[in-house]
C-alpha cells in the first residue's frame, strides 16, 4: 500500500482538539497530534429552515471527519466530553453555559429547572397561556396594560392604586373606609336645626 493511501486512511477518522474559531464562517481549526488543520466547517443539529447555533469553544475535543482522507475538504464534529460532563444521572437532561446558566429537566421527577440567569424575555405577536392550578412569583410585578380576572381573588397585603378606581357590583369591607381624613365608621355630624341639613362629615 502506498504511503498516500496510508495517509489518507490515517485521516478518515482523527481526534482532536479546537484550536481556533471563526465565528463569522462558522468554521474551526483543530489540532490533532502533530497536525493543525485549516480553518473546517463545524456540524450542528439543524442548518435548513429549521437553524441552530453553538458553535464550539478553543480547547474543546472532537471528531475530524475527512472523506477520502483529505483533511482539505473535511468537517468537525464536536461533542465529545473531557471530564466535564453536566450530571452523571440517567435522568436528567442539562444544558450548561459557560457563564453558569444551567437549563435541566429531570425526566423522573417532571421537573424543568432555568437557573443562574440575569434575564429572560419571551415576546409573542398573540398570546401566552399558562395552565397551571398554582403560580408562584416572588418579587415585585410590573404590569403594563389592563387586568382581567374571571374569578375571585384576595391579597394579604396592601395594595396602592393611583388612579380612578369604577366598581360594577357592591363592595364590602370588613375594616373602615376612609376617603381623605374622612372615616366612614367614625365620622360626626353637626345637628342644623330640625328639617336643616346637617354638616357635611368631619
Amino acid at each position: 500500500m502506498s504511503a498516500d493511501n496510508n495517509r489518507r486512511i490515517e485521516n478518515l477518522i482523527r481526534f482532536g482538539t479546537i484550536a481556533e474559531v471563526d465565528l463569522s464562517r462558522a468554521c474551526a481549526r483543530v489540532q490533532s497530534g502533530g497536525i493543525l488543520t485549516e480553518f473546517l466547517p463545524f456540524l450542528t443539529l439543524r442548518a435548513g429552515s429549521t437553524v441552530t447555533w453553538s458553535p464550539p469553544t478553543v480547547g474543546e475535543q472532537c471528531v475530524i471527519l475527512a472523506m477520502s482522507g483529505e483533511l482539505t475538504t473535511a468537517c468537525v464534529l464536536v461533542g465529545m466530553y473531557k471530564q466535564n460532563a453536566p450530571s452523571n444521572s440517567a435522568d436528567e437532561h442539562v444544558i450548561q453555559f459557560a457563564d453558569g446558566a444551567v437549563i435541566k429537566y429531570n425526566q423522573a421527577a417532571g421537573e424543568l429547572s432555568v437557573t443562574g440567569i440575569k434575564s429572560a424575555q419571551i415576546t409573542a405577536a398573540q398570546v401566552i397561556n399558562i395552565d397551571c392550578p398554582i403560580v408562584n412569583i416572588k418579587g415585585n410585578v410590573n404590569i403594563q396594560g389592563a387586568i382581567t380576572t374571571s374569578d375571585n381573588g384576595k391579597t394579604p397585603g396592601n395594595i396602592k392604586i393611583s388612579g380612578k378606581v369604577t366598581v360594577k357590583g357592591s363592595v364590602e369591607s370588613e375594616g373602615d373606609v376612609k376617603a381623605g381624613n374622612i372615616s366612614l365608621q367614625n365620622h360626626t355630624h353637626t345637628e342644623q336645626g330640625d328639617g336643616k341639613d346637617t354638616s357635611k362629615a368631619k
